[in-house]
């Protein structure tokens, strides 16, 4: 089916329970430390936040404990808090946004990965991930590192990221195919690819 064992996800799924778009745990971890981006703080403040602030930053290892992956709904919640920080207009603003986006979209992923979700709430969430990455590439390509702005826009890393989520959605629109149930964006994110 052209697809590596590697890069889809195999092993018995894990039903999450974390009820926050942040875990608990990964949240008060983040406060002592200081290690808040600017989109999740109280009042500016580094070292404090709240559940409808905090997101779950992206980790290469994958957590498999329940508490700390959060069930579809959550991360639907989450998809919908992180795109509504986009929905400001396009200036500057938005490499800053995109960076903090970026990762935590990631975090989305895995957690749908590590729970075997693959249903038509996943694709839906993969393709507002895709269009998140080609709203970038168009209004952030002058925005290149090292040109006045220190955390500038990676168009290499963006193009990865984005292919990465249309690996995984294009296993998705096949299984749902052949269950007989075909999605409506195929044709239009094949060709994006």
């Amino acid at each position: 089916d052209g697809y590596a064992e590697k890069d889809w996800p195999s092993g018995e799924a894990i039903l999450g329970s974390c009820q926050d778009m942040c875990p608990e745990s990964e949240r008060l971890e983040r406060e002592r430390k200081g290690d808040l981006d600017k989109y999740e703080r109280v009042d500016g403040d580094r070292n404090q936040t709240n559940k409808n602030l905090a997101v779950k930053k992206y980790t290469r290892t994958a957590e498999k404990e329940p508490f700390l992956i959060r069930p579809l709904p959550v991360l639907q919640t989450t998809m919908e808090h992180l795109l509504n920080l986009i929905d400001r207009g396009y200036d500057d603003e938005l490499l800053a946004v995109h960076n903090f986006l970026w990762d935590r979209m990631r975090s989305i992923r895995m957690d749908l990965r590590m729970q075997h979700l693959f249903n038509h709430q996943a694709v839906a969430m993969h393709e507002q991930m895709i269009r998140f990455h080609i709203l970038a590439m168009h209004e952030l390509c002058e925005y290149a590192k090292g040109m006045g702005f220190s955390e500038g826009f990676d168009a290499h890393l963006n193009i990865e990221q984005m292919n990465k989520a249309s690996v995984d959605l294009f296993h998705m629109y096949d299984d749902l195919r052949k269950q007989g149930h075909p999605a409506a964006n195929e044709a239009e994110f094949r060709g994006y690819y």
